[in-house]
């Protein structure tokens, strides 16, 4: 069902509020002194840095429930459109599935800023709180790409503004909890006061900056003569993007240069798209999958060609298509997913279509793989009640609006595909049912008579009042920070009771139902994360209770059982102290579901990276590493604390504190590994991109003694070999070798 986009933005908006309210790390200047607002997002409508800002994101470490070492950080803000918000809406986002090294930048300096009030807004930040740091000489860089919605006034009738965001971020691998991220408002649907001409749905992102999306006018209010005619999947090239606004109609774009149209004008209705990134393919390739069954791929540039090599055995698909960097047969660079439905399944989405693509995106092997009769939790021995269900996350404003997609796809470290996807219980057509569970099936595809196996990865029961369990080091309680026996102890198991459950979305008390989980993500190893609504255990006094979340889940691949155990990753209400701010911040929203069906800005198979991090050699590393994550991105809503009252409190929200200082922001959050690599920094030391000269040793005889560096604060840290003790003499022995040419 077509949903329409104002319909669309209510369903988005009401999920968000009944949580509270969620971005680069900073805070305003309190320009406007009566409440936290006008805050300092940018303007969707502005020039200069509005298009195009370059700054850096310090990530906050912190620990899973597992003890998994991990940082987080708002690394984008949603463009503010409204007065009386923070910033819009989020819709999707999205990362790249691959890391690069050494990408072409697209800037040299980038804006840092420790205190409240710096940022990079020029009328509601303070610019003298910034200073100037220098790209790494040795750098690895991502994509990210964010969609927000929101109305303005136009006239006597509402425009949905639609603001597409582009990020290349980039980072020394020695220092991995410092992101340098170039954002850039890549296209637009309407200009300020205007009407809108065009809606989109967002898409993939590579680390080259292309950012793949749909778009249509349904709904929209501009002259018939702008009016986006058609299906059409677009890319802009966000390298190409200067500082003036790019809004798409049906002329194209206001900035041309940037824009790629490989399906134009299209009289078949298509799904939002994936793409094969251009470190794999030479060129971004556009993927999408239209409503008569066929997936249609950019063979070449600008020309989509339509087959229905992807899905053996199947009708017909459902939903848009997902693509994963990992080849699973030779002559492959990856693989994609679709749902689709089997003859044998009276109509019902009951299977999921796997296909290897070659760099120019032909499909060079298939194989559909079909839910059996019923599926157990190797885990736990729990037989989940599929009762005639079947696969969903096709329904309502998704498959138009992303995100992108809903099968998750890889493999493990056996080179052993995995397949994933959400399938709701029961017979029930309605796009709201909380009782769900995430599917997994384990296949090789150059086998294809050999059966897949299946197990859950997570789940809610059929009364709905029971799901899968949540584990942690938290103790025989099962609430953190008692105390008790066992917590902190390093094992999770034994003493440790669980820390909670996955719980049905109407548990949550929002008034909403669900579904409860969101689509699946594979990162290399084969874990799963993705978002659900939680009962997590809190000791409240003397007693221990179950609180009611939402939160960001990673089941634990174990690949001798194929099983998945369930650790909490974070959770709404989880309280971060801001590097680059200064103020703790709070998250008060994570997508889930909307008003009738999954949220866009729920996770999805494109929200994690399917190589490792850094594109390291994870291969002899345990499945619950965090090397193992390339990086994952969650929309989101935080809450800044900038009065250091304690309190969190957002003066937009419809039964809040209205004169709060406080700040609430929606924004993109990065969740990502911060362990560096093994081995020695780059001799590079003072990072002004002359290696190795003596001014680089001067530089670290300095820092190391004590003492300044000649290019701080841009320096390197002491601990020249990453072995965590510093300074000592092991330290200064490396500098030597490794400035000489020797070993580390």
């Amino acid at each position: 069902m077509r949903v329409a986009p104002r319909f669309a933005l209510c369903a988005i908006t009401l999920a968000a509020l009944a949580g509270t309210a969620a971005a680069q790390d900073s805070v305003s200047i309190n320009a406007g002194g009566g409440n936290g607002l006008p805050g300092d997002a940018l303007s969707a409508f502005g020039t200069g840095v509005s298009q195009r800002a370059n700054y850096v994101v310090d990530l906050t470490p912190f620990s899973a429930s597992w003890g998994t070492p991990l940082g987080v950080a708002p690394i984008i803000k949603s463009y503010k459109v409204a007065a009386a918000r923070f910033n819009a809406v989020n819709g999707p986002s999205c990362i790249s599935a691959t890391t690069v090294s050494n990408p072409a930048a697209q800037a040299t300096a980038f804006s840092r800023w420790q205190a409240a009030g710096g940022g990079v807004s020029p009328t509601d930040n303070n610019p003298a709180l910034n200073t100037n740091v220098t790209l790494p000489a040795q750098r690895s860089g991502f994509g990210v790409a964010l969609l927000d919605f929101e109305e303005q006034p136009s006239g006597a009738s509402l425009a949905l503004v639609n603001v597409l965001t582009g990020a290349q971020v980039m980072y020394d691998p020695a220092e991995p909890t410092r992101l340098f991220v170039t954002r850039v408002n890549a296209a637009l649907n309407a200009g300020s006061g205007q009407l809108d001409g065009s809606q989109f749905g967002l898409g993939a992102v590579d680390a080259a900056g292309s950012v793949v999306f749909r778009a249509d006018s349904f709904g929209s209010g501009a002259a018939a003569a702008a009016l986006l005619v058609g299906d059409n999947i677009m890319r802009i090239r966000t390298p190409a993007r200067t500082a003036g606004l790019n809004i798409i109609n049906n002329n194209g774009a206001t900035q041309p240069a940037s824009l790629d149209w490989p399906l134009v004008r299209s009289t078949m209705t298509t799904s939002v798209p994936s793409a094969i990134p251009t470190d794999l393919a030479g060129r971004s390739v556009a993927i999408t999958a239209d409503f008569v069954g066929q997936l249609g791929v950019e063979t070449s540039p600008g020309t989509v060609t339509f087959s229905g090599a992807h899905r053996p055995n199947s009708l017909d698909h459902r939903g848009g298509p997902s693509f994963a960097a990992q080849p699973l047969v030779a002559g492959s660079v990856g693989a994609g997913g679709v749902l689709s439905r089997s003859a044998a399944g009276g109509g019902r989405t009951d299977s999921m279509s796997l296909f290897a693509l070659s760099f120019s995106g032909a499909v060079v092997a298939s194989r559909t793989l079909t839910m059996p009769a019923s599926i157990s939790d190797a885990c736990d021995a729990f037989s989940w009640p599929i009762a005639g269900g079947d696969f969903r996350q096709y329904d309502s404003q998704a498959v138009f609006r992303g995100g992108s997609g809903p099968v998750a796809v890889g493999r493990d470290a056996h080179g052993r595909g995995l397949a994933a996807a959400l399938v709701y219980s029961g017979t029930s057509l309605a796009t709201n049912n909380p009782i769900n569970a995430l599917a997994a099936a384990r296949f090789d595809m150059n086998q294809p008579g050999q059966p897949a196996s299946w197990t859950v990865v997570a789940w809610v029961d059929a009364s709905g009042s029971d799901g899968k369990d949540i584990l942690g080091d938290y103790g025989v309680d099962g609430a953190p920070g008692s105390g008790d026996a066992g917590e902190g102890d390093g094992v999770i198991t034994g003493l440790d009771a669980p820390i909670g459950r996955v719980a049905s979305f109407n548990e949550l008390g929002t008034g909403l139902a669900g579904p409860s989980l969101s689509a699946p993500a594979f990162d290399s190893a084969g874990n799963a994360y993705f978002t659900a609504s939680v009962a997590l255990k809190k000791r409240t006094g003397s007693i221990v209770v179950d609180e009611f979340q939402t939160a960001l889940l990673r089941g634990v691949y174990d690949p001798a059982t194929f099983c998945y155990r369930l650790e909490l990753v974070l959770a709404t209400g989880q309280t971060f102290l801001g590097q680059n701010s200064a103020r703790n911040w709070r998250v008060a929203w994570l997508g889930v579901a909307d008003a009738d069906s999954t949220s866009s800005a729920a996770l999805w198979s494109g929200s994690v990276s399917s190589r490792a991090w850094n594109d390291a050699d994870v291969s002899a590393l345990p499945p619950n590493a965090p090397q193992h994550l390339g990086g994952l991105v969650a929309s989101a809503r935080i809450v800044y604390d900038t009065n250091n009252d304690g309190a969190f409190e957002d003066p937009t929200f419809p039964t809040g504190n209205a004169g709060s200082l406080d700040e609430a922001y929606n924004v993109v959050l990065y969740v990502g590994n911060v362990t560096p690599p093994a081995g020695c920094d780059s001799i590079d030391f003072n990072q002004d991109g002359l290696f190795p000269d003596n001014l680089d040793l001067e530089d670290f005889l300095s820092v190391f003694g004590g003492g300044p560096c000649s290019n701080d604060p841009n320096c390197g840290d002491i601990d020249f070999n990453n072995d965590g003790l510093f300074p000592d003499n092991a330290d200064l022995e490396a500098f030597f070798s490794v400035f000489g040419g020797g070993p580390c």
